[in-house]
């Protein structure tokens, strides 16, 4: 999120061959690309829960 608020409204450009697009449109597709991958590893609250109770041995609640 920061560096899409730091390029502005140009890194919502994706085009490659758009000259306006800031390093080619990167940005823009490497945020696009957050959110489905967190969705299909799941979810960040799950992970720290699984973590904890069978990495670290924590009881749960």
């Amino acid at each position: 999120n920061f560096g899409m608020r730091m390029i502005g409204l140009g890194s919502q450009r994706v085009a490659q061959d758009d000259a306006g697009a800031p390093v080619g449109g990167a940005f823009a597709r490497a945020y696009m690309r957050t959110v489905p991958s967190t969705i299909a590893a799941g979810t960040s609250e799950i992970q720290r829960n699984i973590i904890a109770t069978r990495g670290l041995g924590l009881p749960r609640g």
